[in-house]
């Protein structure tokens, strides 16, 4: 017998209240901690991060402006545009909020830079929904409609073969923006395409029409063969499977996909997650990541849990992908130290595969600042910087290089590049042409985060402080005045593997991200882009948030100009990709026609089993701006959006 259908009396009354059972733990312990730092004074500033830095912005919403050269000059040889995908974040997290689109066209004397906020269907309705008994509650590191589904982050950006972009999460379906209005257009994959993170009871109180959906982030294009891969799967839970669901996309027509076992037939299991998928010719390879979140987010007096010390891989082989196939084989393999980010070079000749890998040992990418967290002294942090999320690493980080021999399952040689005062805390990295061409070992740009004591919070050093192996004794790192590292980019070189230049960044300076950009010379060796906010404004003309550019092959040098602008207010900046004019020139030939019917993907007897007030938000804003069928009722929609975006009516 199948299972029997839960009444809509319980979408409508029942599952709404289950926020007050999930939130109880949060609240009591919010409560109590806050009674303890209510009669301790809190620092206006801190050591290390700017005073200009913000968890939250609700400043930034549809507006362009042209940024200023505050200092030094624009290279004239850079031409076409970067986009970045921006998190606002809200008051207690700096990666979960509505999410803005940066586009920054680089003619004439001063870039013109574009902001467009990207309402999905979740997101309109988490603003629409906020006095109803749908509402979103904040839950860590994430928005939560019991019965409903949730709302989170999204922070890639990925160029998809048809020549848009696609927008990701870890968490969510993708979604695929258009590169001139910056709107989100539909999503990648109907939702019956997806297994939601959750199944059976616990999957349908977390909820099923905005369903969260564990993922890599990672959209990247194979350009030669045209495809693209995502990865879907299901952590362990008792009475459950974990099924990991290996996905290709041509960008054009639905899905094929396959389960993902090991060499006895049975589903493989993914611990952590896949943060980051990556390709060669003939091979994909899934990481279990050092991204770690779990029950935390309902009772926030545990913390994350320390990452493994060791990374698994599991290998398949591109060939083995053959349609009328439910399955497809893989290969484990496992690198000494935890990982978060990689990239493989794209030829794997005699079936050698070189992967570089950012290594984070010590640590949890996961954790935020806590408005309760005391640093090691026992003083509390700035309250601006309560959701603050790029915490210290406990032990000096490195950059590896690994050959793997796929037929022999094995790790063949590895090499490690772990320099003081650089390596602590990788974040990203980027290269010469990432997205437009395949990686051919080019040089690797990567950011480090830095290392201080002053803004480690003692939660987090009693949590990740008993670590096997170490690099650096704890007692240097922390004792006395400890360490005090900002953050750098440094440029390795792969065929020698080592840092051949590098830069520090001020104090009170905050590196976002990174990105790099073409010079249209083909005898220059482009540049590198980093998003920063400082407390060392470049004059009156500048609000603290900047935008730096370095000469790729002189980083030492500094920035060689500084732009910027009175009203520019940034929050998180995340990933992002550079599309020279040339190559947007070919893009724009490419044929655009995929697209998921919103109306189809979200059926009206799906939402009727809710309040009038769901019907009503779709009947009103999510399925007339998607569906383009009535032009009026489509402005009218784009209307409300813009009223849900002021900064009055979000955060």
């Amino acid at each position: 017998m199948g299972k029997q259908q839960t009444s809509s009396f319980v979408f409508k009354n029942i599952y709404p209240r289950f926020r007050h059972i999930l939130l109880l733990g949060r609240k009591l312990y919010h409560f109590f901690m806050t009674l303890q730092t209510s009669f301790s004074q809190r620092p206006a500033s801190s050591p290390v991060l700017p005073d200009a830095y913000t968890v939250l912005n609700t400043s930034t919403f549809d507006s362009e402006m042209d940024l200023h050269c505050l200092e030094g000059e624009i290279p004239d040889d850079i031409e076409g545009s970067l986009f970045i995908c921006q998190c606002l974040g809200s008051p207690e997290a700096f990666m979960v909020g509505d999410t803005n689109i940066i586009r920054m066209d680089f003619e004439g004397k001063e870039p013109r830079l574009t902001n467009r906020l990207m309402w999905t269907p979740t997101a309109l309705a988490r603003h629409k929904l906020k006095n109803t008994r749908h509402r979103f509650d904040f839950f860590g590191l994430m928005y939560l409609s019991p019965g409903m589904g949730m709302s989170s982050y999204t922070e890639g950006l990925y160029l998809l073969p048809d020549g848009r972009l696609g927008v990701t999460s870890d968490v969510d379906r993708p979604w695929v923006i258009e590169r001139d209005s910056l709107q989100a257009v539909t999503p990648v994959g109907r939702r019956d395409e997806w297994l939601p993170m959750l199944a059976d009871n616990a999957g349908e109180v977390m909820g099923g029409l905005f369903a969260g959906y564990n993922n890599s982030h990672v959209l990247y294009t194979d350009h030669e063969k045209a495809e693209v891969f995502l990865v879907n799967y299901r952590l362990k839970r008792p009475g459950s499977g974990h099924p990991v669901k290996l996905i290709r996309w041509d960008g054009y027509h639905d899905f094929e996909s396959w389960i993902v076992v090991d060499g006895n037939g049975a589903e493989i299991e993914i611990k952590q997650s896949i943060h980051e998928l990556v390709f060669t010719r003939d091979y994909i390879l899934l990481a279990d990541t050092a991204f770690v979140a779990g029950t935390e987010m309902f009772t926030p007096w545990k913390n994350l849990k320390l990452p493994y010390d060791k990374t698994v891989i599991y290998i398949i082989d591109r060939r083995d992908l053959k349609s009328g196939r439910n399955t497809v084989l893989s290969k484990q393999i496992v690198v000494d130290k935890p990982c978060i980010h990689l990239i493989p070079e794209y030829e794997n000749p005699n079936d050698k595969i070189t992967v570089y890998m950012l290594h984070t040992p010590a640590t949890n990418t996961a954790e935020i600042l806590r408005s309760y967290d005391r640093d090691l002294d026992g003083k509390l942090f700035p309250k601006h910087l309560t959701g603050y999320g790029t915490l210290p690493v406990l032990d000096l980080s490195s950059v590896g290089k690994h050959v793997i021999d796929v037929p022999r399952s094995q790790v063949v040689g590895s090499e490690y590049i772990s320099e003081m005062p650089y390596c602590w805390g990788p974040y990203l990295y980027t290269y010469m042409g990432r997205q437009i061409e395949p990686y051919h070992g080019q040089d690797l740009f990567i950011m480090f985060k830095g290392f201080s004591r002053d803004i480690l919070p003692k939660r987090i050093y009693n949590a990740y402080k008993n670590v096997d192996a170490r690099q650096v004794p704890l007692e240097d790192m922390v004792g006395g005045e400890g360490f005090h590292h900002n953050n750098s980019i440094c440029r390795v070189t792969t065929k020698d593997f080592a840092i051949a230049d590098a830069y520090v960044f001020p104090d009170r300076t905050l590196l976002y991200t990174i990105a790099t950009l073409d010079s249209k010379d083909q005898a220059g060796a482009g540049y590198i882009i980093a998003g920063v906010v400082s407390d060392r404004a470049a004059g009156e003309r500048s609000s603290g948030h900047e935008y730096w550019i370095f000469n790729a092959s002189n980083l030492a040098k500094g920035p060689i100009c500084r732009l910027g602008h009175e009203s520019l207010n940034n929050a998180t900046l995340f990933h992002a990709v550079y599309i020279p004019r040339t190559v947007a020139k070919k893009l724009d030939q490419k044929k655009v026609s995929y697209q998921i019917p919103i109306r189809a993907d979200y059926p009206r007897e799906d939402l009727e089993k809710w309040d009038s007030s769901i019907l009503e938000c779709f009947e009103d804003v999510i399925w007339p701006l998607y569906d383009h069928s009535d032009p009026e009722a489509t402005q009218q929609a784009k209307e409300i959006a813009g009223q849900l975006a002021a900064p009055g009516n979000r955060g």
